[in-house]
């Protein structure tokens, strides 16, 4: 039997599935600038194009039954989802770092998504298929026995918990996986508002700063059109924009914005699946110009989960956004607030570059992404018992050796989906019916 306790769960209906097709709905709200380097980008392969492709997964998973035991989903739960950042406390922390799609739903979906994942990543690296199915098997099992511990836990110890990074490094045993994470971990605290600025921004002549103009991936929103703004001039924007956002900060942190002024933003391309959003860099300095702060502001649009889910969803996005964020994580970024800005956008705030990292995978052999498949599998039943009902989700999947072999083969053949769906994008690039971009 199946997880949503039917059989045959893992064949997927091809019956009006048009993945190009859905991914042309979310470009329609998009900047259309944008739009071709989102394309190039999930054109690299596979896995890249999965990574983006979140939508064209959500229809496939509502093609089955579910369980029906809700949590609160990531909506995105590859294993390049997960990664490193700062605590306000200043502790490095490893947990999920992206939530555009968060949304309640059944906690087996954010499951296959992570399975899935790990295999496209191993086949990324050419692994062998029974390489390929371990490294799932292990990744899900990890889940399941996590999901075992978590439901004995008292919920107030549960709440927070978190992984203790060096001790998991000074204990693992894998050494490309340990040599590898520990590089990352020294960039990650290397990365913060001075770095970024470093790296972004430029001298304005006149001893100040602003973001280095390099369109279509960086574009500073003072040279925009006032069209592309909401119809009016930069600085009005940005000071309508700035005073929504702080309506909903926390107070002490309104405080610490209030020694700063805001003096340049721009649109900055991110990621895979986020191209095209609204997804802007702001720098503020203070009055001395001796400090400076760099927040990032992304567009959130309508969960692709939410179509498919008959619950009742929040009218903003980016409290949406904002609320899943900070159920699922044990300590979440202090400046994390949503607003709707001076255009009538959804919007939330996030600090930019805060001690943020992530895994290479291509820098890792087969043991090292079997054992990093298992780190996120835990940090997933984390956020999943935190939201969810951990002791009927426990319950629910009895055997974890089971439970690992029925997601494979979910996982098989979403795996392959995305692989047919990569060369169908492919194909529509070659063929001139998507464009598709030569900076990316």
């Amino acid at each position: 039997m199946s997880i949503d306790g039917s059989p045959g769960a893992a064949q997927i209906s091809q019956q009006g599935r048009n993945p190009l097709a859905l991914l042309a709905e979310q470009e329609s709200e998009r900047l259309p600038w944008l739009v071709p380097v989102r394309h190039s980008r999930m054109a690299q392969d596979p896995f890249s194009f999965f990574r983006g492709a979140a939508a064209v997964m959500a229809w496939d998973l509502a093609q089955a039954p579910h369980s029906g035991l809700m949590v609160q989903l990531c909506g995105d739960a590859h294993l390049l989802n997960f990664g490193f950042y700062g605590s306000p406390e200043r502790k490095l922390l490893f947990d999920i770092n992206d939530f555009d799609e968060t949304y309640p739903g059944p906690f087996e979906w954010d499951v296959q998504r992570l399975a899935a994942s790990c295999l496209l990543a191993a086949r990324s690296l050419n692994l062998s298929p029974s390489q390929q199915e371990k490294i799932c098997r292990r990744a899900v099992r990890t889940y399941a026995k996590a999901m075992v511990q978590f439901a004995a836990m008292p919920f107030l110890e549960l709440w927070v918990a978190k992984l203790d990074l060096d001790r998991w490094l000074e204990e693992s045993e894998n050494t490309c996986l340990k040599t590898h994470l520990k590089g990352v971990v020294a960039q990650a605290r290397q990365r913060n508002s001075h770095q970024a600025v470093k790296k972004l921004c430029v001298s304005d002549g006149q001893d100040g700063l602003h973001f280095r103009h390099n369109p279509p991936l960086i574009w500073r929103h003072g040279i925009l059109q006032e069209e592309s703004i909401g119809d009016m001039n930069w600085e009005t924007f940005s000071i309508i924009s700035l005073a929504n956002y702080l309506d909903n900060v926390r107070p002490e942190m309104k405080h610490l914005i209030s020694q700063f002024r805001l003096a340049d933003s721009a649109y900055k391309a991110v990621g895979v699946g986020s191209v095209g959003t609204r997804c802007a860099v702001n720098l503020f300095v203070d009055d001395h110009s001796d400090e400076v702060l760099v927040l990032q502001t992304k567009q959130a649009m309508p969960s692709v989960l939410a179509a498919y889910l008959n619950t009742t969803e929040q009218t903003h996005q980016g409290e949406r956004v904002v609320t899943g964020q900070r159920l699922m994580q044990t300590s979440s970024d202090a400046f994390l607030a949503w607003f709707t800005n001076a255009a009538g956008y959804h919007m939330y705030v996030r600090q930019l570059r805060d001690w943020k990292g992530s895994v290479d995978v291509g820098c890792l052999n087969a043991e090292a992404l079997s054992d990093y498949g298992r780190l996120c599998g835990w940090t997933l039943a984390k956020a999943h018992a935190r939201s969810g009902d951990r002791r009927a989700i426990a319950a629910h999947i009895q055997n974890s050796k089971a439970f690992a072999k029925e997601v494979l083969k979910q996982a098989l053949t979403h795996a392959e989906l995305a692989e047919n769906d990569h060369a169908e994008l492919q194909k529509a690039i070659n063929d001139g019916v998507i464009q598709a971009s030569d900076v990316f």
